[in-house]
């Protein structure tokens, strides 16, 4: 199994401060107990792609996760998919709403997309905002798709670096 760089960055008054202390491989779940609830809750990140052009583009997203990648959701087509799908290097950054000095930066490539079309695990995508839509606005099925119709796409994220700061 591949493992996850997880750093946590040294507070201000010790020496060192503000640089990455401790290092650790793992997973996810191997996360700070500290900064689990960043993952877990109904915390908004903001994404980073990079666009065609160079210029990086910034999303908020809403966020699932297993033990070993991060799930995000959108429509099909959207600037977040093309630029993922051209360009699988992201960032995604969770600050905690209610303590700006506790976050954790998340640096990954997006490693699979799956379409709702897809006859076999299409499904997923489905499930998968359904499944935030009952974390972040507490309904289920989600209930903000486009009445015209759209295709949803689950992304499928391998974290290749993580730094944790601060604590709630």
């Amino acid at each position: 199994m591949r493992e996850t760089e997880i750093g946590v960055v040294v507070p201000p008054g010790e020496d060192n401060a503000f640089n990455v202390g401790t290092r650790i491989k793992g997973t996810l779940g191997d996360l700070p107990l500290t900064h689990k609830p960043l993952l877990e809750g109904a915390i908004t990140p903001t994404l980073a792609t990079l666009g065609a052009r160079g210029v990086i583009q910034l999303s908020p997203v809403w966020v699932g996760s297993t033990d070993t990648h991060l799930e995000l959701n959108t429509v099909k087509g959207r600037i977040k998919d093309l630029n993922m799908r051209a360009r699988p290097d992201v960032s995604l950054m969770f600050t905690n709403p209610e303590n700006a000095y506790h976050w954790m930066a998340i640096q990954g490539v997006c490693e699979e997309f799956i379409d709702e079309t897809d006859p076999e695990r299409g499904h997923l995508a489905t499930e998968s905002i359904d499944s935030l839509g009952q974390l972040y606005l507490n309904q289920f099925p989600y209930p903000f798709r486009d009445p015209k119709g759209e295709v949803r796409v689950l992304i499928r994220v391998f974290p290749v670096r993580i730094q944790v700061f601060g604590s709630a």
